[in-house]
């Protein structure tokens, strides 16, 4: 991957954009597929952004995430905060999404839910803090 590409829902905004901006979203969402792919095999940086509850766009890539476009990302998606951190696969085929602090307070189903989304992929995310498992 060239640049950092940050994915998001489709929403009914989608139906406003040209087919450039089209095309360029939905390669995001592509991105965003291969990288969670690859993370089976090979652990990946991530970014979550969240609103609330909900998980509003998602980052992930081998290489490691810069603050500059973290912040850039966070505006341009809504997000109020950012879970970032490292995900690789996990027991029974799923992702474990490892962060350096506490877990955040999102659901797994809200986690899983956007990826399904986004992605297209059936995927059973948990987090991980350190050493002790959730």
């Amino acid at each position: 991957m060239g640049g950092q590409t940050v994915a998001s829902l489709p929403d009914d905004d989608d139906e406003d954009l040209d087919e450039d901006e089209l095309a360029k979203a939905e390669e995001e969402r592509e991105e965003l597929a291969d990288a969670l792919r690859e993370a089976r095999r090979k652990p990946r940086q991530f970014a979550i952004f969240i609103k609330g509850a909900d998980v509003v766009a998602m980052i992930a890539q081998r290489k490691p995430l810069r603050a500059a476009a973290l912040r850039k990302a966070r505006r341009d998606s809504g997000g109020k905060q950012i879970v970032q951190g490292v995900c690789e696969k996990g027991d029974g085929g799923g992702l474990v999404f490892k962060v350096a602090g506490d877990v955040p307070k999102v659901k797994k189903s809200k986690l899983r839910e956007f990826i399904s989304q986004a992605t297209g992929l059936m995927i059973k995310p948990r987090f991980e803090s350190g050493s002790s498992k959730r």
